[in-house]
């Protein structure tokens, strides 16, 4: 995958000790040279990027430790010294390695084997970390790397995106710093994922959650993969996540649902959600009653006929907010045109619904009246009380019985089933 090259100094090394490291094969993937290093100050212009730069010093070249730093940069020092036991602190941290002598071939090509060994084992990690950060930053989902304490170790853009913070602001920190959360709702639990990895780390094995957590834009809901991580005895050292933030495809799966369930105009429920209504609600077992309230505009035609659709969709939007008043406690629905139903799925006496009934047929007419266009218009109101056992099917029809009665009867008014009503 990669090719790398390596440049060694050599400052006061014998001839015989650079013919040795010259004639040492490098590695696989790698190449080196060697040229002589009269003065730090060469490093300055001699260091190229993407060459691997290692200075050999040896103590009898008159350089100290700190000089080759500060000339050398990033670069590698390789320090020859008699007597290690001498060098300070300030000279040790200064170099990378350190060379007892006397340099015999055999002990100078093993150091130099190891110093090879090392240089390529550093770019293999580079390596490895590379192919991890270009396989996870692209990624749009949330991925991250926590210990076994909860610390994130590593993350990739998109978990920075969510969070509002640099990796280098995440790395080291744990659940609460990084999604922003307060003492109190840390402390109660709210939005924190300790629990999930408690189980993943209980189970050892990889677990799926629907989480929410608190991000600096809101309330995020995630599909969360977490697995562990195992040190080479087994261990659980740490867990790998990986999560899809699902937020968005809910509130459009949420609205394709409500554009499934409601009629377009009124915002009421449509005919085949009430189907999935009635089901639901005889499936729970605790319905002793039914009650049927049918619902159709007299005069509804001439008002398309006379002001076109638009005021016709006007006036059917203006009855479904008042049912929505009048009704709170109902199950509201627009069967098609303009045919509306309330459903009421518990005890109530007919003389309280009769009055509800009368008040709402009322009241409408007078607020009809108040519209200049929408003067001729009432509506009437067919209801029939079941004991909750009726298919809906059944009341739909009766109550539409009991409708077609009222519309006999003059209009504006409402009328309760009665079975001398299938005969007429």
């Amino acid at each position: 995958m990669y090719s790398a090259k390596a440049h060694f100094w050599l400052a006061g090394l014998t001839k015989e000790h650079e013919a040795v490291l010259r004639n040492i094969t490098p590695l696989e993937r790698f190449s080196h040279d060697f040229s002589p290093l009269h003065s730090p100050e060469e490093l300055h212009k001699d260091f190229v990027p993407g060459i691997i730069g290692v200075v050999i010093a040896d103590e009898t070249a008159g350089f100290s430790p700190q000089m080759l730093r500060a000339a050398a940069g990033e670069g590698k020092i390789v320090y020859c010294t008699a007597k290690p036991e001498n060098l300070s602190e300030d000279m040790l941290e200064a170099v990378d390695f350190l060379w007892s002598k006397p340099l015999s071939p055999v002990t100078l090509r093993f150091y130099f084997q190891q110093l090879l060994k090392y240089l390529k084992q550093e770019k293999d990690l580079w390596l490895a970390e590379t192919y991890l950060d270009n396989t996870i930053d692209p990624v749009p989902d949330l991925i991250w790397y926590k210990d076994a304490h909860g610390a994130h170790l590593k993350v990739n853009n998109a978990f920075c995106e969510v969070v509002g913070k640099t990796k280098a602001e995440i790395a080291g920190r744990g659940h609460c710093f990084i999604w922003g959360l307060s003492p109190e709702e840390y402390a109660q639990g709210e939005y924190v994922c300790m629990e999930t990895e408690e189980e993943v780390i209980q189970k050892g094995t990889t677990c799926l959650f629907d989480e929410q957590v608190k991000a600096p834009e809101g309330m995020r809901l995630l599909r969360t993969y977490k697995t562990p991580i195992r040190d080479v005895d087994g261990t659980i050292i740490g867990t790998v996540g990986m999560a899809r933030n699902v937020t968005k495809e809910r509130e459009f799966q949420q609205k394709i649902l409500e554009m499934a369930r409601q009629d377009a105009l009124t915002g009421l429920a449509n005919r085949r959600y009430l189907e999935s209504y009635i089901e639901e609600q005889l499936e729970k077992g605790d319905v002793t009653q039914q009650t049927f309230i049918y619902f159709d505009l007299d005069h509804f035609k001439q008002i398309n006929d006379t002001y076109g659709h638009a005021m016709g969709d006007k006036v059917l939007v203006h009855v479904a907010s008042c049912m929505k008043s009048s009704f709170s406690d109902a199950f509201l629905v627009r069967l098609g045109g303009d045919e509306f139903l309330a459903v009421l799925m518990k005890k109530i006496s007919r003389e309280e619904i009769m009055n509800r009934v009368k008040s709402f047929v009322r009241d409408l007419k007078k607020d009809f009246k108040n519209h200049p266009n929408m003067q001729i218009l009432s509506i009437s109101a067919g209801i029939i009380v079941s004991d909750g056992q009726e298919a809906m099917d059944d009341l739909l029809r009766k109550s539409d019985l009991a409708l077609y009665a009222a519309k006999n009867s003059g209009r504006s008014c409402c009328r309760f089933y009665d079975s001398s009503m299938e005969k007429q």
